[in-house]
């Protein structure tokens, strides 16, 4: 497996009854997109997301880990409560605690979005964001 790849955006690690994902970036912006795409390519396959609709999201955190999790707890709400999934965001403003963006998608439509894993909570175990070489990299638990 290449981690130099400029397009990956996540890797599957093993993890018992959970689902780990290391997540990679060039930017902290580009890794919170990375980690949303990875949360919806969990939940289905995110590649076959339409832009039909879009959400504009405001999260903050006392920290970027907990700005993280709060993000990806947003997105996993929307899903959850309105059946909404996305595939594409695109980040207005980053702060370190604040962020506000615009996530691109669809309904889910069982037909369409093949349902992979229904993810319960997004975690804070062994979640710490950290600049490796010339990218960003932090590992994500998903509760399910």
């Amino acid at each position: 497996m290449n981690h130099s790849s400029s397009n990956q955006k996540y890797i599957p690690l093993d993890h018992t009854g959970d689902i780990r994902l290391k997540v990679l970036g060039k930017s902290l912006p580009e890794l919170f997109i990375h980690a949303a795409y990875a949360l919806f390519d969990t939940i289905t396959q995110a590649d076959k997301i339409d832009a039909q609709l879009s959400e504009q999201i405001m999260v903050s955190g006392i920290d970027t880990e907990e700005l993280l999790v709060n993000w990806l707890s947003e997105l996993n709400y929307l899903f959850v409560t309105e059946g909404k999934v996305f595939n594409k965001f695109e980040i207005e403003r980053f702060k370190g605690t604040e962020l506000s963006a615009m996530a691109i998608g669809e309904k889910f439509n069982a037909h369409k979005h093949p349902l992979r894993t229904e993810i319960k909570a997004v975690t804070f175990h062994d979640l710490q964001i950290k600049k490796v070489g010339d990218h960003w990299e932090t590992n994500i638990v998903f509760d399910i």
